[in-house]
């Protein structure tokens, strides 16, 4: 059997290439990430294709992909990483792997500045290859820092949650357990707006301060203050008692949810 090579990278993590949106113009200034090969370049050669994507959902779990590559042919799989998080790359070492990263680099090792979708490209130096490739996401450590950049990503996408397109998939990204049900139910605020043509506008989400974290090891929560602009608009206009700036505090429950932190509820006051 041969000798598996492992190569551990830190992902800081949510989209690698954007649907591999413009992937082969990666090829020019990307970094090196220490390829299975020695013979293998230093960025790919060979333009991936999205129809040579797989899109995998990794944990903690070791995920056993096995393929065929070549010199002329790359394939990838897709995969959501998170703030903090580290993976395992574990192949033969007649292949050649790489990883890109949300803002299409290829990673070559530490932390990284924001969550996303990563991919990793698989081909062969030379001629054509058979493979097994095991990828491991590593548990993350619920930090502070962590903490906040996840409370950030909830602000960032709460336009997008609460006015058109009323986007689903960030929910099931950023949150989990009560918080994910209170806002997919059937009498959820997003299901209201849709039902009354209605939707918020966010001019302002500022984090102005950190007053309080902890962390359980399975379970944390971050106490905030907040300064938020918005205004609820509906058929009738901009509903005056739901609207404006507010300064509140905001307690946001974390939980580990397969891997990666997600918020599970929170708690507001003025």
């Amino acid at each position: 059997m041969m000798k598996k090579l492992i190569l551990y990278f830190i992902l800081l993590a949510l989209s690698g290439c954007d649907a591999l949106r413009g992937c082969e113009a990666l090829r020019g200034s990307s970094l090196l990430v220490s390829p299975a090969s020695s013979d293998c370049p230093t960025k790919p050669t060979v333009a991936l294709s999205e129809k040579d994507v797989e899109e995998i959902s990794l944990n903690d779990q070791t995920l056993t992909k096995s393929g065929q590559a070549s010199a002329t042919k790359a394939i990838g799989y897709k995969f959501v990483g998170q703030s903090g998080e580290r993976i395992s790359l574990s192949t033969n070492p007649d292949i050649c792997t790489w990883v890109y990263s949300p803002d299409n680099q290829i990673i070559s090792g530490g932390k990284l500045p924001k969550t996303g979708k990563y991919i990793i490209e698989v081909s062969a130096p030379k001629g054509t290859k058979n493979f097994d490739l095991q990828i491991r996401l590593l548990d993350i450590v619920l930090t502070k820092d962590v903490a906040l950049e996840i409370v950030k990503r909830w602000y960032k996408a709460k336009p997008q949650i609460f006015a058109p397109p009323f986007d689903t998939t960030l929910i099931e990204q950023i949150t989990t357990g009560k918080l994910y049900s209170s806002l997919t139910s059937p009498d959820s605020s997003v299901a209201w707006l849709k039902k009354y043509d209605s939707y918020y506008k966010y001019n302002k989400s500022e984090i102005t301060n950190v007053m309080n974290f902890s962390n359980s090891g399975k379970e944390g929560y971050i106490n905030i203050k907040v300064l938020e602009e918005l205004y609820l608009h509906s058929p009738k206009g901009i509903d005056q008692e739901s609207s404006g700036t507010f300064t509140i505090n905001a307690t946001y429950y974390f939980r580990n949810d397969n891997g990666v932190w997600k918020i599970s509820d929170y708690q507001k006051s003025s």
